[in-house]
């Protein structure tokens, strides 16, 4: 009876622990969450369903009367022209993996697919590693686990594998058949984030290493037999991988690798700033131990303590240590406005497999001071989560907000000043033509190209409401534009308003919200 009584209540806990994990995902409105990246992998995704799984041929609904990509909103980083077709910058594996998706969700609710990956996580964590249910709270909500879930990523993914893919080398007598799919994983992880591979290359070293070290090089042929099966799919995957990029981009690392080229040629100043960024705090960006304060603490006992830990604490403490720092010298940026240091997902698990005895013992002997000190630091993590909750939040609004405007004007073109304000547009570029306009001779070549193309079309070009816009706003907008490497964006009023009374009929001038619009439906000549 207190047996079933005690299951009973483990259920209830659990459910109710999902359900808080679903609610801390839904107040952040993951349908209105498809900005930036985000956005970007959504239309990659979309981009295989429409093609029916044939081709990665980016979707773009301007294509038609925009071949030379004038008005096209990505930045140069973020795509590639090649053997004649528009691809994605990110690779293919993880839009190949969520469009199936497609076929009963909204393109709006793709967000939502990082729930299954964390409850694969979270089955995995308590079935393979004996996670309590505590500890797996903390592993989602005291780290940046969290918010890299808020968004449509490949992120809490690549977090749900990597606690796969490292399980026959952390536990023994993994059978044959987990070793291969623990293979297959691998090979999915390493070729979505190539800023594993330094993680991943340092730990199976080091793991071959302290093997060979205990039992002699003799047992090197031993060792590989062992795991046989896992390397043998590793490797066909990351062949079959490595081919299908060469044969579609012209380059085995692909399109990611391609596109970032640029970025891998910053100098040592800059790389500087970003070990900061990515490490502890700078330019308003949260490093991994300014996240996870006590992961500093963790690993300095571990390193102190080398001697007496087990190997496989000693692998992953030597594996998660170099890769802090080598990751801010290879990567092509620091992350950009990511509320968390996504370049260090991959390391969230290693950390929580180090915490885990810590936890377990002091959990368990109830010494109070250490175990308040581990959850003063705990909380500290959770508040930033709760603090970048409410700027995604204030993110998503943005489009919430934007989304009646829309439904209001319905434009069959919508034009917008930059590359950020365009991402208000969420969903709806993917039935209507949205683009990007920078300057009154774009505006000027956009209206003469639409008045032979596509006569009839309402068209809408909006900014931001000058009348709420101060000059010294618009400069300090600006700054943040240049900083970031944007483009800056400038129309003549005027002259767009007389243009747009000659070539359209029903010519209104709105403002809505924090926004300018100007719209008409195209004349026929």
């Amino acid at each position: 009876m207190k047996r079933s009584h005690s299951k009973m209540k483990t259920g209830i806990l659990w459910i109710f622990f999902i359900l808080v994990v679903f609610y801390s995902i839904e107040y952040t409105q993951p349908r209105y969450s498809l900005f930036q990246d985000s956005h970007d992998k959504a239309v990659q995704t979309y981009s295989i369903w429409q093609n029916h799984f044939l081709s990665d041929n980016l979707y773009y609904p301007a294509k038609a009367f925009d071949p030379n990509l004038e008005f096209f909103h990505l930045a140069k980083n973020l795509y590639i022209k090649t053997n004649e077709k528009l691809v994605s910058a990110f690779p293919i594996q993880f839009a190949y993996l969520l469009a199936p998706f497609l076929f009963v969700l909204p393109i709006s609710f793709l967000p939502y697919t990082s729930l299954l990956f964390l409850l694969l996580t979270f089955f995995f964590l308590k079935r393979y590693y004996h996670f309590s249910l505590l500890l797996i709270t903390i592993s989602f909500f005291g780290t940046f686990l969290w918010p890299l879930s808020w968004e449509y990523s490949e992120l809490p993914a690549i977090f749900a594998f990597s606690t796969i893919a490292l399980y026959p080398f952390l536990k023994k007598g993994s059978s044959v058949s987990f070793q291969l799919i623990s293979g297959v994983f691998l090979a999915w992880i390493i070729i979505v984030r190539l800023d594993t591979l330094p993680f991943f290359g340092i730990f199976f070293l080091s793991h071959l290493y302290f093997y060979l070290k205990r039992n002699g090089f003799q047992q090197l042929q031993s060792y590989l037999k062992s795991y046989s099966a896992f390397l043998l799919s590793t490797i066909v995957f990351l062949i079959l991988y490595l081919s299908i990029n060469q044969s579609l981009y012209g380059h085995f690392l692909g399109t990611r690798f391609l596109a970032n080229s640029s970025g891998f040629s910053a100098g040592f100043s800059k790389r500087l700033q970003w070990f900061l960024s990515l490490l502890f705090y700078s330019n308003r960006k949260i490093g991994f131990f300014g996240y996870l304060p006590f992961a500093f603490i963790l690993f300095t006992v571990y390193w102190y303590k080398y001697k007496t830990i087990s190997d496989s604490k000693k692998i992953l403490l030597i594996a998660t240590s170099l890769t802090l720092l080598i990751i801010p010298f290879i990567a092509p940026n620091d992350g950009f406005n990511n509320w968390g240091p996504r370049f260090y997902t991959i390391l969230i698990f290693p950390y929580l497999y180090l915490l885990k005895p810590f936890f377990g013992y002091y959990y368990q002997k109830r010494k109070k001071l250490f175990f308040s000190f581990l959850l003063t630091f705990g909380l500290f993590t959770f508040s930033l989560g709760i603090l970048g909750a409410k700027l995604q939040k204030s993110k998503t609004n943005l489009e919430k907000k934007f989304a009646p405007i829309l439904t209001e004007v319905k434009p069959d073109i919508l034009v917008l000043q930059d590359y950020l304000n365009f991402y208000t547009c969420g969903s709806y570029y993917f039935d209507h033509i949205v683009i990007v306009s920078y300057t009154t001779d774009l505006n000027s070549k956009l209206l003469n190209r639409i008045l032979t193309t596509n006569p009839n079309s309402k068209i809408a070009f909006i900014t931001w409401n000058p009348v709420l816009f101060s000059k010294e706003m618009k400069e300090a907008i600006n700054e943040d534009k240049r900083k970031s490497g944007y483009p800056i964006s400038e129309w003549e009023e005027g002259k767009l308003e007389t243009q747009m009374r000659l070539i359209t009929s029903d010519f209104q001038i709105l403002d809505r919200q924090t926004y300018r619009i100007w719209t008409g439906t195209v004349k026929s000549k």
